[in-house]
């Protein structure tokens, strides 16, 4: 619970066990840490892939200045320990629950949307770098956006946009975009 601020997280895996992952975690009494990734496979190789992951990047996030120093880091160490050749989209930030700013880069993920108050819709794709565990040397930008109130950013995987209705059609980011607004 933080005063001003609701959070909702849900996680419907394909199977019993999978790789797509959410965590936040305040940092201080003023940042919070959130993240959502995807690994690239399925099933219980995914699944330890995925925690791997998720603790590396909670490691990184209380010892690095930023999020592309946390992905930086991350990837690193991915990349370097990364016999199965699998790899890692994911999109991390640092909200200040004071101003609403939020610092974001993005490992390959997809990006982030931004319902603003007035009903319009923003996707947050300006950090976007390769995903984690491809190549060690990869170089993670940052973007940022203020949160206003009556604002909600909307963290996904493509198991959301790629999902398929009664006539095989995927759901789609522009479709995403057009619920968001509606």
């Amino acid at each position: 619970a933080l005063p001003g601020w609701d959070i909702h997280g849900v996680l419907q895996p394909a199977r019993a066990v999978g790789g797509d992952f959410y965590d936040c975690a305040l940092l201080d009494e003023r940042r919070l840490y959130v993240t959502l990734g995807d690994v690239s496979d399925k099933g219980v190789p995914a699944a330890l892939f995925m925690a791997a992951t998720k603790t590396r990047l909670g490691a990184s996030v209380v010892a690095a200045s930023s999020p592309a120093a946390v992905l930086t880091r991350v990837n690193r160490d991915t990349a370097r320990n990364n016999d199965q050749c699998m790899f890692v989209t994911v999109w991390c930030g640092i909200l200040d629950l004071g101003s609403g700013r939020i610092t974001y880069a993005n490992a390959g993920h997809n990006p982030p949307a931004v319902r603003r108050a007035d009903g319009r819709v923003e996707l947050l794709d300006l950090a976007s770098a390769p995903a984690l565990g491809i190549d060690e040397d990869a170089a993670y930008r940052e973007g940022t956006t203020t949160l206003e109130p009556g604002d909600v950013l909307v963290m996904y995987t493509d198991g959301v946009t790629e999902a398929l209705d009664a006539r095989q059609e995927m759901f789609s980011e522009d479709r995403l975009q057009g619920e968001l607004g509606a």
